[in-house]
């Protein structure tokens, strides 16, 4: 499968919203109150994800083949440390904010390039570590990030509607090795 990984422009907010939707459909259905995950729409996430384009802490990259949108990822310098994380010197500088990959599409390498892809940007600017939240009930998600290499090191409790859920987070001391 040959797809280019391309900066997110706001030209491509509706392919970011249907991928970005279509995913957290896919992977919190049985997770998050079925209701709650029922009112979401394309618009509320196109929404979303013109604030997260307009953010200037973060970059956004979507995943193309052809004009079919596959996947994204966004990520920039620490916003949500794991539980203990000393402040005067944390153990990790960047994150994941969201990455999604098209339910459609999911293993056929497109989390893999993202993620490697995030991975160079983000040496490109000095960072050496990274984290991501993930939802513990994701098995998933969670099955690749232990494959890519990550570590559970914290773990935090969300709400989502009337859902609860405990998040898990996953971190890599050595981004290169990813």
């Amino acid at each position: 499968m040959g797809f280019s990984i391309d900066p997110a422009t706001p030209d491509d907010i509706p392919e970011l919203a249907r991928v970005h939707l279509a995913s957290k459909l896919s992977a919190e259905t049985y997770i998050i109150d079925q209701a709650y995950l029922n009112s979401f729409t394309q618009e509320a996430f196109e929404e979303k994800w013109q604030s997260f384009l307009a953010a200037e802490d973060s970059q956004q990259y979507i995943a193309f083949e052809g004009d079919k949108a596959l996947g994204l990822i966004s990520f920039g310098q620490l916003r949500t440390p794991p539980p203990g994380t000393s402040k005067i010197r944390p153990l990790y500088s960047s994150e994941i904010f969201a990455i999604y990959v098209h339910p459609d599409y999911i293993d056929k390498g497109i989390g893999k390039k993202l993620l490697q892809h995030a991975v160079l940007n983000l040496s490109d600017q000095k960072h050496q570590s990274l984290c991501l939240w993930v939802l513990e009930k994701n098995k998933r998600a969670r099955g690749f990030y232990d494959k890519m290499g990550g570590q559970r090191i914290g773990k935090k409790m969300v709400e989502f509607g009337p859902t609860k859920a405990k998040e898990l987070c996953y971190g890599w001391r050595d981004m290169s090795e990813i």
